[in-house]
């Protein structure tokens, strides 16, 4: 009896024991804690919550919803966001909790562009983001569209990844009527696109993201407003400063997809053929059980070859040439399989240099800066060019008048570009990238002889070689050159009543020039050789008044804005012609003139722009 009493008590005692150590277990993998942030306008993505004294965290979601373990009832959140002060909570036994941050002081005295006046953060109701230079300058791109991704929280960027190509900009999405890109305003004055920027002579961005921030714009301003101040002089007199700003780097392709290589493309097609119920059978792989991979894969036409040739017995009869007679080709087929990503793509160079100068005196400032990039794209035969020259100076006349100048001129070139509208039109094209990968790897990229091999291999479909594509547009051209700024001039008429009258525009001429191959080697092919050219000019201007009056009145401050504003989106002319079959497919010697008269169109198109005249006004009261 004893013994068996003894027992139990022991089986009691082991089973407390399992219990406590769980239960400490349990304590030391902590619980799931979750949350929401947010701000005053709403939700805030991108918040960081800490658990402190650890390194457990998490960050929020577009909703601002976390998710985060927590070691106990004593643990402490910490919560932060940038332009937001941070806060510590004290987790307790709940198991969600809501977070408001408030603005960081710093972040509500931030200068603020709107391009008609100058306000901080503070004073601005609406949704407002502003971008750091540094950030902006440390993204290697062409456009600096594209480096705001990422660094403004609601705006979108599109990029097809070709270097200098015209990005899709969304700050309020994709919904809107009649386009969805936002305003851009540089320096005052809205342009239509800013390709012509050089990063290193940015000195702020601010975007615009909702009606109430950008409503002075009125209903050009229904999709956003991107607001970009270029770099001038100190208000302090200063010396002479010279900066330069260098970058270099290189964009990879890495690896392609995976793709099955011959063998393997073969015994699918087989198996494939074997599920349809169809008997297999294929030009290139034969009637057998399973499938064999020939060693030719086109010989003048015929198809899946056998064995070895003696290929001295075909070079009188090889023709790539369609205009000289039927096409006779020798292809061996590439048994270890072509890489065709690799195939049209390369590691490219990338490169961006700065030059810049800047002083003030007691009564005048001064910027002035050179700037060069050139950029490859990871595609065979694809560059960017962009070269530009910027002063921008300012000068008292008296204690009440200045008058100052913000000057730009650029010539940009791309090479090898895919697609309409500076590159953005690519998806509608023919994608050499698609064709990469849907060309059979058994093809090799060239025949016995030296020219392009393709599908005219029967029983592959009918996608295109892309590197003879790629080849084809290595002097596909565009050129574009312009000049845009304004002059302006401020009079304080009394203490805060400052009335500013700015002229400015922007002229831009553009070149560019294409060819189209004479293909052999596909099974779809163009019948003859192509070429077209186009050109044009077009010119922009906008005339600005404003009556701003700022006064601070013991504790509150009046901030009135008034302004008229004239402009054109831009007039112009364009010409553009095409042709087949030139005498001479040389590069140098082929111009409209030398095409076939038969096939040539010649287009011109004259556009007016549209005029606008706005008038507006804002008031704004602030206390405290």
């Amino acid at each position: 009896m004893m013994k068996k009493s003894y027992l139990l008590l022991k089986s009691a005692g082991v089973l407390m024991l399992l219990l406590f150590l769980a239960s400490n277990s349990l304590q030391a993998q902590g619980r799931r804690l979750t949350g929401k942030v947010s701000e005053a306008l709403g939700p805030l993505p991108g918040a960081t919550i800490l658990v402190k004294g650890t390194t457990t965290g998490a960050v929020t979601d577009a909703n601002g919803d976390f998710t985060v373990t927590v070691p106990g009832n004593d643990a402490v959140l910490v919560i932060s966001a940038t332009g937001f002060e941070t806060q510590e909570i004290p987790v307790g036994e709940e198991t969600t909790v809501t977070v408001m941050l408030s603005e960081s002081a710093a972040s509500l005295n931030e200068v603020v562009v709107t391009g008609y006046t100058v306000d901080t953060r503070r004073q601005t109701t609406g949704s407002v983001s502003t971008v750091k230079t540094r950030d902006l300058t440390a993204v290697p791109t062409g456009n600096v569209e594209q480096q705001l991704q990422g660094r403004v929280a609601g705006l979108t960027v599109i990029t097809n990844g070709q270097p200098g190509t015209n990005s899709i900009v969304r700050v309020r999405g994709f919904g809107a009527f009649g386009g969805n890109e936002p305003l851009y305003i540089v320096d005052g004055v809205p342009v239509a696109n800013t390709e012509f920027l050089a990063p290193d002579d940015i000195e702020s961005t601010t975007v615009l993201k909702d009606a109430a921030s950008a409503s002075i714009y009125g209903a050009r301003a229904a999709n956003g407003v991107i607001v970009y101040t270029t770099k001038r002089g100190k208000k302090t007199a200063q010396k002479l400063t010279v900066t330069y700003d260098g970058l270099y780097g290189v964009t990879t392709p890495g690896k392609g997809q995976e793709i099955l290589n011959p063998q393997e493309q073969a015994d699918w097609t087989w198996t494939a053929l074997q599920n349809a119920g169809i008997t297999p059978s294929h030009p290139q792989y034969g009637t057998g059980a399973s499938p064999v991979l020939p060693d030719y894969i086109n010989v003048g036409g015929q198809s899946g070859v056998i064995g070895s040739l003696n290929l001295a017995d075909y070079e009188d009869d090889y023709n790539v040439d369609p205009t000289l007679g039927a096409v006779f080709q020798v292809v061996k087929a590439d048994k270890a399989g072509t890489d065709w990503w690799d195939a049209i793509t390369r590691n490219a160079p990338m490169m961006r240099h700065s030059l810049g100068f800047s002083g003030a005196t007691e009564s005048s400032r001064y910027y002035a800066s050179f700037s060069l990039q050139e950029q490859d794209g990871i595609l065979i035969h694809n560059a960017f060019r962009r070269y530009s020259f910027r002063v921008n100076t300012e000068f008292d006349l008296g204690k009440r008048l200045r008058i100052g100048e913000n000057l730009q001129f650029t010539y940009r070139a791309v090479r090898g570009q895919g697609g309409g509208n500076n590159g953005q039109g690519i998806a509608e094209s023919e994608s050499n990238v698609l064709d990469a990968f849907r060309m059979p790897p058994v093809i090799p990229v060239y025949d016995e002889f030296g020219g392009y091999a393709g599908t005219a291999a029967k029983g592959f479909n009918n996608p295109r070689n892309p590197v003879a594509a790629r080849d084809g547009s290595a002097n596909d051209r565009g050129f574009g050159a312009g000049g845009f700024g304004n002059l302006y001039a401020e009079l304080d008429l009394i203490d805060g009543l400052t009335l500013r009258s700015s002229i400015g525009g922007g002229y831009n001429s553009f070149f560019n020039k294409f060819y189209t191959r004479l293909q052999y080697e596909n099974s779809e092919n163009n019948g003859s050789f192509g070429f077209g050219e186009g050109g044009g000019n077009g010119f922009s201007w906008t005339f600005t008044n404003t009556l701003a009056y700022k006064k601070q009145f013991g504790n509150s401050k009046v901030d009135l804005l008034a302004g008229m504003e004239a402009l054109n989106t831009g007039k112009g002319r364009s010409i553009s012609g095409s042709g087949l079959n030139p005498f001479s497919t040389d590069p140098d010697y082929v111009t409209l003139s030398t095409v076939n008269s038969a096939g040539k169109q010649v287009n011109s198109n004259i556009f007016s722009g549209v005029n606008l005249l706005l008038v507006w006004s804002r008031q704004l009261r602030l206390y405290g």
